[in-house]
């Protein structure tokens, strides 16, 4: 294709004044060093070509010709495939003394020399080159994250709150209240079989080594699938078990009863999720607090001259001139495993 572009066999134009010559010398820009640094015919005469248009747009320069399936079958025999016939066809078109004379070499370049750099060395405190630092999280590799249970007694988070959101987060609505765990006979349902619903002993396949090992394997999988399904229970609405759906159509007292239990359930579901809403925002905006110093002491407990390089930390986040942190990057912190150096480099003034 660079070849046919550098030639003009192929008329590909994104304008009407293009030229292909320029889009082959660019292919041949962009391959790979070890590719154009090599010692080879094909790229020696992509290079000349490529650096010297009149002569690739010359009328009596070679052309490729793609060879025909019988062709290229036979040319494999013989030596003369498509390629070797076009650079010998071009060796000779090269080496006429008319063509000679029309070829210029491009001049080696001076290698750019880098200016001397200067290089930081690494901060030994969250108060070194703070214009350097950045909003970011480091990696997203941390497997497991362990919440501090005196830091949110800390901040006022209830520890029931906390239990309920690492257990059960419908804990505070007493759900015991509303739901019942009835089993596969109290749900008029049949127990799972565990026996293999097919036989294989007739097969011929079945009787080998890994065959018996592998029908072994199904039996004990099914058989251990069968228990666990047996003994496992299913949580359902107090009031809407299948004996009281049952009596739903001809006890109105049931009836009345199952709608004041999903009245109940409805009510309480609603208020928990109000109270989550508004929970959620007032940490949310404790933990922005926290993070930029909003949420901070008017107590010194250091110098004066501390006490001025936080003021100026202070205005300088005011100002732009320090980052801060927003909430979605609090939440996205939680994955690293450098989640404390990440906030700590956006604020020293953390304890």
């Amino acid at each position: 294709l660079m070849y046919d572009l550098l030639v003009g066999t192929v008329a590909f134009k994104l304008h009407p004044n293009d030229k292909t010559h320029n889009w082959g010398r660019m292919l041949v820009r962009v391959v790979p060093p070890s590719d154009f640094k090599r010692k080879s015919a094909e790229m020696s005469a992509l290079r000349i070509l490529s650096e010297n248009p009149s002569v690739a747009q010359h009328p009596h320069i070679p052309k490729f010709q793609i060879d025909s399936a019988m062709s290229k079958f036979k040319g494999m025999f013989q030596g003369k495939d498509a390629v070797s016939r076009i650079l010998n066809e071009l060796h000779s078109f090269l080496t006429k003394q008319s063509i000679r004379s029309m070829l210029q070499f491009p001049v080696a370049s001076i290698e750019s020399q880098s200016p001397a750099v200067m290089t930081l060395k690494r901060p030994e405190s969250y108060f070194d080159y703070r214009l350097w630092v950045i909003p970011k999280v480091s990696d997203y590799s941390q497997s497991a994250f362990n919440l501090d249970i005196q830091n949110c007694a800390a901040v006022n988070i209830p520890l029931a709150q906390i239990q309920a959101f690492a257990s059960k987060p419908l804990a505070p609505i007493k759900l015991e209240s509303f739901v019942v765990y009835l089993s596969r006979n109290e749900l008029r349902q049949s127990n799972v079989s565990a026996v293999v619903p097919f036989d294989l002993s007739a097969s011929k396949a079945a009787r080998t080594h890994c065959s018996e090992a592998t029908t072994q394997r199904i039996s004990t999988d099914i058989a251990k699938y069968a228990y666990t399904a047996n003994n496992e229970t299913t949580p359902t609405l107090i009031g809407f078990t299948p004996n009281d759906i049952d009596s739903l159509h001809s006890n109105p007292a049931s009836l009345n009863k199952a709608i004041s239990q999903l009245g109940s359930l409805v009510k309480a579901l609603n208020g928990l999720m109000a109270f989550d809403r508004l929970s959620l925002g007032n940490l949310m905006s404790r933990a922005l607090a926290i993070a930029t110093s909003d949420e901070r002491s008017d107590t010194t407990n250091g110098s004066i001259g501390e006490e001025c390089n936080f003021l100026r930390f202070r205005l300088g986040q005011i100002s732009e001139r320090e980052p801060t942190v927003w909430f979605e990057l609090l939440v996205a912190s939680i994955l690293s495993s450098k989640a404390e150096h990440d906030i700590r480099s956006l604020n020293p003034y953390l304890s």
